[in-house]
This record gives C-alpha cells, sequence and structure tokens, in this order.
C-alpha cells in the first residue's frame, strides 16, 4: 500500500531542489559544512581538497542543473495524467468489458482495453523510465566519487589548483547530494511500481465480473 503518493514525492524533490540551488548561489556554505555532509564524508573517508574560489568551485554550476531539472520534473508532472484518470475512465471501460455485446462489437473491441490501459498509464510508464535512469546515473557519479578517493589521498601534496575536468566533483558535498538523490530516486521507483500495479489490480477487479 502506498502511503505517500508520487505525484506527492516528486513534486516535494522538485521544491528541494530549487532550494538547494538557491543556497549553492547565496550561501553555499551552509550546505557544504552541514553536519550530514560532514558525518558522510567522514564515515566513507571522503576528503578531497576544498574548492573554495569562484573559478574553481563546482556548486554555482551545478545549482543551475539543479534548478533546470527541478523546472524539467514540475513541467513534465504538470502535463502528464495523474491516475486520477484512470478512476475517471472506469465507468466508460465497463461497458466495453460487458460480455453481452453483440458478437461482431465483442470482435472490434479486442485490442480496445490494452489500448486504453497503456494510455491512461502512460503517467506511471513515463516516469519509472525517469527515476530507473536518475537512480543509476546518481548511482554511478556516487560511484564514480568514492573509488577515486584513495587517488587524491594518496598524494599529501594535491592541491585543488591541481584538480580539473570530472575531479572537480569529487568531493564530499557532491558525493552526498548523489547517494541521497539515488536513494530517493530509488523511493519513487518502488511508488510508482506499486501505484501502477494498484490501479491495474483494481481496473481488473472492477471489470471481471462484468
Amino acid at each position: 500500500m502506498v502511503f505517500v503518493s508520487s505525484k506527492t514525492l516528486i513534486q516535494v524533490h522538485g521544491i528541494l531542489l530549487v532550494v538547494v540551488a538557491g543556497y549553492l548561489v547565496k550561501n553555499p556554505e551552509l550546505i557544504t559544512d552541514s553536519d550530514f555532509v560532514f558525518m558522510m564524508g567522514e564515515a566513507l573517508k571522503i576528503d578531497f581538497p576544498s574548492l573554495s574560489s569562484p573559478q574553481q568551485s563546482p556548486f554555482t554550476f551545478c545549482a543551475v542543473l539543479l534548478f533546470v531539472e527541478a523546472l524539467i520534473d514540475l513541467v513534465l508532472l504538470s502535463n502528464l495524467p495523474f491516475h486520477e484518470a484512470l478512476d475517471q475512465a472506469l465507468p466508460y471501460i465497463r461497458p466495453l468489458r460487458n460480455g453481452n455485446l453483440p458478437a461482431e462489437d465483442l470482435q472490434v473491441l479486442q485490442s480496445l482495453p490494452e489500448y486504453i490501459t497503456k494510455s491512461l498509464t502512460v503517467y506511471w510508464s513515463v516516469w519509472i523510465g525517469v527515476a530507473a535512469c536518475r537512480f543509476f546515473v546518481y548511482a554511478g557519479l556516487a560511484l564514480f566519487i568514492y573509488t577515486g578517493r584513495g587517488e587524491i589521498l594518496a598524494s599529501s601534496y594535491t592541491s585543488a589548483a591541481a584538480l580539473g575536468g570530472l575531479d572537480r566533483l569529487k568531493n564530499r558535498v557532491v558525493f552526498t547530494f548523489a547517494f541521497v538523490e539515488m536513494m530517493f530516486w530509488f523511493w519513487i521507483f518502488t511508488t510508482l511500481r506499486e501505484e501502477r500495479q494498484e490501479r491495474l489490480t483494481k481496473l481488473l477487479e472492477d471489470t471481471r465480473d462484468l
């Protein structure tokens, strides 16, 4: 049973991304020096040189990406029909599943239930794909940072100025964000699957005896 709908989770996630993006631009120290980030870094021994200058810091660029991601999610969420569409369509689906219809009408309607099901579950189909992709992307980023921590810790003379390319993302702040995002999108993914299963089960139960 789903206690929090996927739509609510995605909306809350989008709002939180906007808030985090704002802090990364205006006051990044509130996030970079937070206790949660510190504990994650210490527990997993992720300790990279600090990139504090505007020219080196990746946080402003990350803030732009977070804002764009949140905007895309909220726009997509507002344009995809949520599961209320399936409930509203049930009165129209039931007559089509009536076995007393003429034989020729039943033949015409043989492929209709599958089409209706796919049309009314497009919300879950799209977001399950989005959630799975986001999970693997953030899992890959977290793994990239975690496995690369030894390369920089091996040299005590490595400075922040020596970092370049993707190495600029190797810090405990980005790792913590990637890890939290990975877990959050896994939660959304499982919620979406449960919602879709519950709705399809309800559809079958409502039309089983007709």
